[in-house]
């Protein structure tokens, strides 16, 4: 992995699955009954999609008391808590990469349109590519300075959100009882 100075890389890299699955693992083991799935977001989690090194990890809960449980079993295992109301939000740094959990529960609406972004990427090339070329663009531009950065892929983002939204991805999402 090569980052820029600010650890923005221009290359996917394809150990993002495999650290993926020991975050994933790490989540399980710290959660209970009340962990409904967890799902690997982020720009790790599109094939060809460059990005920061940084792991995005969504676990999804029945409730707030499983989701607090989980995030305090995280943080004994050496995450910090960045992010503690609706959505709990813990990250552990790492020498090369950075983990960063969002806990949320059924109930919220953050983790629908964050599903709905990475499959419509996944499967849609021509979104995916204009997604990397706004990513590349950003990074190029604003090495320096990560708020600048997100700030430049935000419409981006929203466009092609709603044209996941357009082509039935929100129908798409998993139902939890």
């Amino acid at each position: 992995m090569d980052p820029k100075a600010d650890g923005i890389t221009l290359e996917p890299d394809p150990v993002w699955d495999d650290r993926y699955e020991t975050e994933r693992a790490r989540v399980e083991d710290a959660s209970d009954s009340r962990l409904l799935d967890v799902f690997h977001v982020g720009s790790t989690a599109i094939p060809g999609v460059p990005g920061k090194p940084v792991l995005d990890v969504m676990p999804i809960y029945a409730e707030y008391e499983g989701m607090r449980t989980a995030a305090d079993r995280l943080v004994t295992d050496g995450f910090d808590r960045e992010r503690d109301d609706d959505t709990i939000v813990l990250v552990r740094r790492d020498d090369d990469h950075v983990v960063a959990v969002r806990i949320h529960t059924t109930d919220a609406e953050q983790w629908r349109p964050i599903l709905v972004f990475r499959d419509y990427l996944t499967d849609d090339p021509d979104a995916r590519a204009e997604y990397a070329r706004v990513k590349r663009e950003a990074a190029d531009a604003h090495a320096d300075d990560m708020e600048a950065y997100t700030d430049a892929k935000f419409e981006v983002v929203r466009s092609l959100t709603e044209r996941a939204r357009e082509a039935g991805y929100e129908e798409r999402l998993p139902e939890f009882a």
